[in-house]
């Protein structure tokens, strides 16, 4: 039984670990956002299914018991009649309302899919920023766990020094400074890469029980040419308003709600209504037979209803109107769509430009910043330059690190998400 526990235990607490891809994926699955959106799917799959229905044949039966008495008729008894028929309906003719009614919802229904996969969109692309938040949150830990042992292995080195006479406790002091500055740094990067993975685990919606690794996408980008050219913005913006979600959800809306219009005008529209009914019963405390009843009070009948609109006090007007106006409120939502995917693109496309131009300097930044610290390291030897010089080298090295990685992962990030609005991620 320990044993079994012990299994549970160490399962419930495994650790998972995510690539990129798994990431996107595990957002489209269990996202709350997603979940909502399919419910909304769901809900326009049964309104589809309603409006069907109605333009289909009714058929219902009836049974009734009924406990009655006339006291003005000279008995005192009470009377109970039985009474059981069968009756149906079907709308021959409505103007057209049931038909346009399914078109609108089969195209609300499209809309309402398309929705959906913009909500996958969105939740991909905060699984995207989150992730790769991560990895820059990770490197960044790591540049600061390496800070902090070279400067602790800096404090021992001058606390010898210190101790033989070669040094002032002024230098002593100082390089304790910088020591305490790279904990507290150190502290901060854990925080961040700490606050980073449960973001990540926020939007994948993952328990704060469930211990998670990422691992880095398995190629190493050393520059932005690595990740290919740069395509231009009429190519990002041509393939994705090709098949960006939301502009085909809020097309199909357009045509949902032009045909709602239709519709509308449809409520002063003669209706044909063919019914049929039989029935029967019989009544207690009468000297006939309940059978031969039921025989001879059998009546059945044919009903052809015609329903002519000649005034309705303005209702049909009205609907026209508020339709009217609900079809230009889509109208506008379409080009509101249109205006917002372009801009957005444009900033996505401004600063992976931007990124790949402060990945490329960051590069020189470290090379610099590289090439200072070794020659620091050489005249920390040779006696030839101060302490306060020397740290001021390592704290450029370690910024441009910092530099390095904040700028590269932008690039990879604005990247991926370019490929995901264009459709090439995969």
């Amino acid at each position: 039984m320990l044993f079994l526990c012990a299994v549970w235990v160490g399962a419930a607490f495994a650790e998972r670990t995510l690539s990129l891809e798994d990431c996107v994926k595990l957002a489209r699955e269990q996202s709350l956002d997603m979940e909502t959106a399919r419910l909304s799917e769901r809900a326009s799959e049964a309104s589809l299914k309603s409006s069907e229905a109605s333009g289909r044949p009714t058929v219902s039966a009836y049974v009734r018991n009924t406990l009655y008495d006339t006291p003005f008729d000279g008995q005192s008894q009470d009377h109970y009649r039985f009474s059981m028929g069968l009756s149906g309906s079907y709308t021959i003719w409505d103007g057209g309302s049931t038909s346009i009614n399914v078109e609108s919802k089969q195209l609300s229904l499209e809309a309402s899919k398309y929705s959906t996969e913009l909500a996958a969109l969105n939740v991909q692309e905060s699984a995207m920023n989150a992730f790769v938040n991560l990895l820059a949150a990770k490197e960044d830990l790591e540049t600061a766990d390496s800070a902090l042992a070279l400067s602790d292995s800096l404090v021992s080195y001058n606390e010898r020094l210190f101790d033989a006479g070669s040094i002032t406790r002024s230098d002593l002091t100082l390089v304790k400074s910088d020591a305490a500055s790279a904990k507290v740094k150190q502290i901060s990067a854990a925080q961040a890469e700490r606050a980073a993975k449960t973001n990540l685990r926020q939007v994948l919606e993952l328990s704060r029980l469930d211990s998670l690794r990422i691992v880095a996408p398995e190629v190493n980008y050393e520059k932005p040419s690595d990740m290919g050219e740069l395509p231009t913005f009429d190519e990002v913006l041509s393939e994705t308003r090709a098949h960006y979600p939301g502009f085909i959800s809020d097309s199909l809306k357009v045509q949902a709600a032009a045909k709602d219009v239709e519709l509308a005008g449809k409520n002063s529209s003669i209706s044909v209504t063919l019914g049929a009914e039989a029935s029967t019963g019989f009544q207690a405390w009468e000297s006939d037979r309940y059978a031969r009843q039921m025989k001879n009070g059998y009546t059945h009948s044919l009903t052809l209803g015609i329903n002519i609109p000649i005034i309705d006090g303005g209702t049909t007007t009205a609907k026209v109107l508020l339709a009217q106006v609900e079809s230009e409120r889509a109208k506008v939502s379409q080009r509101e769509t249109g205006k917002t995917l372009e801009n957005n693109l444009e900033k996505l496309y401004m600063q992976a430009e931007s990124a790949d131009a402060s990945w490329l300097a960051a590069i020189a930044g470290l090379e610099s910043a590289t090439e200072a610290y070794h020659v620091a390291v050489e005249q920390r030897a040779a006696g030839t330059i101060s302490s306060t010089d020397f740290l001021q080298q390592k704290n450029n090295l370690q910024s441009a690190k910092n530099t390095l990685t904040q700028a590269k992962y932008t690039s990879i990030l604005a990247r991926n998400l370019l490929d995901l609005y264009m459709g090439r991620f995969q």
